[in-house]
């Protein structure tokens, strides 16, 4: 098997379909911000987040059990499937009973409440869609996970444009996101059935007893990491308002734009990182090296470029009503790079078995940024949010590094480091010399300058043009 070419068509089928539907996206994002104006933009932000922190009780950490185990053994598939879509429609009776419950305990408006009702059916859905996919991922097949969200997403942007170009409001656009949804679910039954395993609804006692201990922290690592994610957005809500929510999100969406990007290419590793712990730790090890110092090389030149570039990217995409968003962006930009280097090292502690650490370190972040959004956005608002939001990230990276140092692997950071930071910084200058040319000459320019920057100070060494060479002939495995 050419490993390799393997994993380099997964990471390519993922990554065609988020490049398009993140454009499609920003487009939708965008059109809504300046079509309903920052105080909707702010509404619609508040719900997603709402929801989301609700929604994610109905996943449990099965998702990423699902792809570890079922990469190990393939024949557990149905099995695992099965089970899993029985608790998650379960789970989601049940929290969207909660949802409605204390929302009507908080006394929203009628029309809010209406809103958040139908984004959390929204969200409970693609929770139950998601299942079908950690099924591609762990078969290593993603390009149907990648065909099935370019199709749904491009129905949910069109619709969605079609909304607002008819002057209709946030009702609207919540049913558009309803039947996206609804046909997200549909398109990811349809291929596991015909290509995979024929779906059936089961609760097995026995299934729970023997996976909970392991889910759980799995589980409990994600809902805390969409808390500490989404904490700032509700905090502000509550204490500054919802056209200061809208501000934070028009900048804070920019951010999370790149986010797929890291998850993506280690979703395309994880089955395989997963074998590996069992099957050769040299090639664990040198997985982690490669997968961080790659999303390094990425991740810091797009935070530099979106921070050094904030005054310009704001004023174009979303006009002069979110000026506010471009201090945001400044700070924010930074979490770009975070991202990038904190999730390659979540994917390996879930590798090694390591995630009852992992939930105790995220718990910990989770606390840290609530701590600091209650210090900083009552003095600095949405300046404060993003300030806090850098602070949790910087722990979660250092102490991720701490345990994978601690069980399998000390990295020599420096050595990977200091060749990315040498381009960025010769393409920083370049960016603030060039500050009067077109945005997208600059962007263009920076690109290109940073890559051969990259290449002639030898950020590329002797294995990586191996890896490149085994991937373009097919014989690396």
């Amino acid at each position: 098997m050419k490993m390799i070419r393997r994993i380099a068509k997964n990471i390519a089928a993922l990554f065609t379909a988020h490049f398009i539907v993140a454009f499609l996206l920003l487009i939708l994002s965008v059109f809504i911000a300046r079509t309903l104006g920052d105080v909707a933009f702010g509404k619609y932000s508040f719900v997603i987040a709402l929801t989301a922190i609700f929604a994610i009780f109905s996943d449990l950490g099965y998702n990423t059990l699902l792809v570890r185990d079922v990469a190990r053994d393939p024949s557990q598939a149905g099995r695992y499937l099965n089970n899993i879509l029985g608790i998650r429609l379960v789970l989601s009776l049940v929290i969207f009973a909660v949802i409605v419950i204390i929302i009507n305990i908080t006394g929203y408006h009628a029309d809010m409440k209406n809103l958040i009702y139908v984004f959390a059916i929204y969200t409970l859905i693609l929770s139950i869609s998601d299942v079908f996919k950690m099924i591609f991922r762990a078969s290593e097949r993603m390009q149907y996970e990648s065909a099935i969200t370019i199709v749904s997403n491009t129905v949910r942007v069109v619709l969605g444009l079609s909304v607002l170009l008819l002057g209709y409001g946030l009702m609207e656009i919540a049913f558009v996101l309803l039947l996206y949804s609804l046909l997200d679910l549909l398109l990811s039954f349809l291929v596991c059935k015909m290509k995979f395993v024929k779906p059936r609804v089961e609760l097995d006692p026995g299934f729970w007893k023997s996976t909970v201990r392991t889910a759980l922290p799995l589980g409990l690592v994600t809902i805390l990491s969409l808390v500490y994610a989404r904490t700032d957005t509700i905090m502000l809500a509550v204490m500054n308002g919802v056209a200061v929510v809208g501000w934070y999100n028009a900048a804070y969406n920019l951010v999370l734009g790149f986010t797929p990007i890291p998850h993506l290419f280690m979703n395309a590793l994880f089955p395989l990182m997963s074998r590996f712990n069992v099957t050769s730790k040299d090639s664990l090890m040198m997985g982690y090296e490669k997968s961080l110092k790659y999303l390094l090389i990425l991740g810091l030149p797009i935070a530099a470029g979106m921070s050094l570039l904030a005054d310009e990217i704001i004023p174009l995409l979303y006009g002069e009503q979110f000026l506010h968003s471009v201090v945001a962006l400044k700070i924010l930009a930074w979490d770009v790079l975070l991202i990038f280097i904190c999730i390659p090292l979540g994917f390996m502690l879930v590798s090694i078995n390591r995630q009852n650490q992992m939930a105790t370190i995220v718990g910990g972040c989770a606390l840290l940024n609530i701590i600091l959004n209650l210090i900083l956005i009552p003095r600095f608002s949405y300046i404060g949010a993003g300030i806090a939001t850098l602070a949790a990230e910087t722990f979660l990276f250092l102490a991720y590094f701490y345990v994978i140092s601690k069980y399998l692997y000390r990295l020599p950071l420096h050595k990977i480091i200091i060749r990315p930071l040498i381009a960025t910084s010769v393409t920083a200058l370049f960016i603030h010399l060039c500050s009067g040319l077109n945005l997208f000459i600059i962007i263009i320019s920076a690109a290109v300058l940073y890559l051969v920057t990259l290449y002639l100070i030898y950020g590329f060494d002797k294995e990586d043009r191996r890896l490149l060479s085994a991937l373009i002939s097919g014989k690396g495995r």
